[in-house]
């Protein structure tokens, strides 16, 4: 039994130091403060710019928002005093989502991951950042709502969590804790217009688009073949691409990745961070769990393959295009459809289409010339769906009824041709369309007219 306090004492520290101050004990040294260096049009000034973040590995990545870091460097802030250089490792700016990591330190206290499918309403929630720079603050509240859309200064953002914890400016980034000290998930915006409604990307959604926004193997060039279930309690592999390193090397769909090399694998986030900076000729070794009993395996890291250049000859500039008339609600297969326009257009816009601007759908179909080899980001902005295909292959999905929002997607390319197709659909309201390019430099813009061609038809056979 605790011993009483004496009248006029303050009880004992024993009685004050209740759940949540535990709570908040624990999960305190994974949360960080970020000051990002911005450039600015002054020569030689730039500025700092604040926001939190979470330690989710202990050898130190850092999940925060994309908004926070931007393309610049900066510096992490522990609680305990320490301070690091960062650099940023990927990021997803639609999904608001960046990781980075610590240079230098050891090993750092960090957050467990739990999941945001089974969260109540009325839970409580703790929210640790650094609103206004003011490092290590924290606030309470409950989950208030769930599977919310928030339009923000940056992105549109759905599979939200409602809380009335505070969130402010500075919070951005920073995590959102449950009863059990787990991350469920990454403070991103707050309703502007009213009092008590915070927001933070679900958990599970970070889970579903971690291995894309890290997407390893297409930024080092290098291929492993291993695809792993996003949102199990472990590194369940779902697939082997046939003839690649892990399939000469055994691995099996089912097979639980334990380890690779000297990195524990607790998840697949831990799985995709462990690829990170990876090199082909590098030897990976794994150690998997088959039917609950260990299998070792081997293998060597090879080139990621990239496909063929098209040939150049023909070529003439800008993209065929066909218009429809319909009503949907995703994107229909336009192979299926009666166009009702045809022609030729500089580059892919809802300007090439001079019929009625509601319930519509384009397709533009031709070639894009990619001026070096190396990794390219494309990203379609649309309202509403778009996808763009380079080949067969579905490069960027931005499908469904939705508001201007963007979508982006990584392809590892040679120089010289590649065939596009970009689709697109509109349904009512506000029509959009735009298709970008990051290129390996790391410089995005709109894709210039000049990259776009397409091959004139030939002239029907004279007849004898």
């Amino acid at each position: 039994m605790c011993a009483a306090a004496t009248p006029g004492e303050p009880p004992p520290a024993s009685t004050r130091r209740t759940e949540l101050v535990k709570l908040i004990e624990r999960s305190s040294p994974a949360i960080v403060t970020l000051n990002v260096i911005v450039p600015t049009n002054v020569p030689n000034v730039v500025r700092i710019a604040g926001g939190s973040g979470v330690v989710i590995h202990e050898s130190g990545y850092v999940l925060t928002n994309a908004h926070v870091v931007g393309a610049g460097d900066g510096t992490v802030h522990f609680s305990d005093g320490r301070a690091f250089r960062y650099k940023v490792v990927a990021a997803m700016a639609y999904e608001d989502l960046a990781v980075i990591r610590v240079e230098g330190g050891g090993a750092f206290p960090s957050l467990p991951l739990g999941r945001s499918n089974d969260l109540m309403l009325g839970e409580p929630t703790l929210i640790i950042g650094s609103p206004g720079g003011l490092a290590q603050s924290v606030s309470t509240g409950i989950v208030s709502g769930l599977n919310r859309i928030n339009a923000t200064d940056f992105t549109l953002l759905r599979s939200l969590i409602q809380t009335t914890a505070a969130v402010n400016s500075g919070n951005s980034g920073g995590p959102l804790i449950n009863s059990l000290g787990e991350l469920i998930g990454v403070v991103s915006s707050k309703k502007n217009d009213a009092e008590g409604i915070g927001f933070a990307i679900a958990i599970d959604r970070v889970r579903e688009v971690f291995g894309q926004m890290i997407s390893a193997e297409l930024r080092y060039g290098f291929l492993l073949g291993i695809t792993v279930d996003a949102l199990e309690s472990n590194a369940r592999v779902t697939g082997v691409a046939e003839g690649s390193p892990a399939a000469m090397a055994g691995v099996q769909r089912g097979d639980v990745v334990r380890k690779m090399d000297d990195h524990a694998i607790r998840h697949a986030i831990d799985f995709h961070l462990a690829l990170v900076g990876r090199k082909v000729g590098q030897t990976v070794r794994l150690e998997l769990e088959r039917e609950g009993k260990p299998v070792p395996a081997q293998t060597t890291l090879v080139d990621f393959p990239v496909p063929a250049p098209s040939p150049e000859e023909g070529l003439v500039p800008g993209l065929q295009f066909s218009a429809y008339k319909g009503r949907w609600a995703k994107l229909p297969d336009f192979a299926s459809e009666k166009a009702t326009e045809d022609g030729v257009a500089d580059r892919p816009g809802v300007n090439a289409y001079k019929g009625p601007k509601d319930e519509f759908g384009l397709k533009f179909e031709g070639f894009i010339k990619v001026p070096a080899e190396g990794l390219y980001q494309f990203s379609t902005r649309s309202d509403d769906g778009s996808r763009l295909y380079l080949g067969k292959q579905l490069v960027v999905d931005n499908d469904g009824l939705h508001a201007a929002s963007e979508a982006i997607g990584l392809i590892r390319l040679p120089k010289g041709l590649q065939p596009i197709t970009v689709t697109f659909f509109e349904a009512g309201g506000e029509e959009v369309l735009q298709t970008f390019v990051t290129t390996p430099d790391g410089k995005k813009q709109e894709i210039p007219p000049q990259w776009f061609f397409h091959r004139e038809p030939k002239p029907p056979a004279a007849t004898p």
